[in-house]
């Protein structure tokens, strides 16, 4: 078990969900939290509900709990100063929605950083279809993906990676001047301080269809500005980050605008 007063802070923004941000509080209560901290950071219009929720669903003793209401600003925002709260040595991202995969999460993420140190690490996480069955993604093939100006449209996404809250605030933070993105130019901003720790460990799980799915062509714009701004790719690397660009976007155009409408049209 890694030690020190607070290992790992859990930041959770949770905005008017009461169902996800139960779903989220389910997975988090079962887990050993020792050392471990939870800081929720809330936007609802209700300022009552989710402390009720906090106060009826998390043990304080087991699980020490650092709450704030906002303004609603958006979820980098919220995520920002649920940042600025944490007090653990790492932080995990766990919005109100997602959930730990299961029960041993914690206690395999607390021995892995005690054995490893790592500045930030990468699992894997469990997309939950809207419709059809859960997919649990590939291990990231991290240097590849480098090489590549991270460009083919694989990433980590933030439920499955914890960094140390100092390279975090070295980042300077989510950067708000994206809409969608500011997770993944995160990623890239870590990847320019070290190199992440690769886990098979499946971290969590979210349900497919946030607005990086519903707007995900302007999702393409923000990657592709925040690989040119961030990695910088120059000569051939620049114009493969380019074609890398395309190609991704002619196979999601191809997925979501055509063989869903047949679909759609089939039934």
């Amino acid at each position: 078990m890694a030690t020190g007063s607070r290992w790992l802070s859990i930041v959770t923004v949770v905005k008017d969900d009461p169902t996800g941000l139960a779903r989220t509080l389910e997975s988090i209560v079962v887990q050993d939290c020792v050392g471990a901290e939870l800081v929720v950071v809330d936007s609802s219009s209700d300022e009552s509900s989710v402390p009720s929720m906090l106060q009826g669903r998390v043990r304080q003793d087991s699980c020490p709990v650092t709450y704030r209401h906002e303004p609603p600003r958006g979820i980098y925002p919220a995520m920002n100063s649920g940042l600025a709260s944490a007090q653990g040595e790492y932080v995990l991202f766990l919005n109100a929605g997602d959930a730990f995969d299961a029960s041993h999460v914690v206690a395999s993420l607390s021995a892995l950083v005690e054995r490893e140190s790592p500045a930030w690490l990468v699992g894997r996480v469990r997309v939950v279809g809207p419709s059809g069955p859960d997919t649990v993604s590939a291990t990231w093939d991290y240097r590849t993906e480098r090489k590549r100006s991270f460009a083919r449209g694989l990433f980590p996404p933030h439920q499955g990676t914890v960094a140390r809250r100092e390279l975090l605030n070295r980042a300077g933070g989510f950067d708000t001047t994206y809409a969608i993105a500011a997770d993944y130019a995160m990623a890239l901003r870590l990847s320019t301080f070290a190199d992440p720790t690769m886990t098979e460990l499946v971290i969590a799980r979210f349900v497919e269809g946030g607005v990086s799915t519903q707007r995900w062509k302007e999702s393409f714009r923000e990657f592709h500005r925040a690989r040119r701004e961030i990695c910088r790719p120059t000569g051939v690397a620049s114009l493969r980050e380019q074609w890398d660009t395309q190609v991704h976007f002619a196979r999601v155009f191809a997925y979501r605008e055509v063989l869903s409408r047949l679909s759609r049209g089939a039934r």
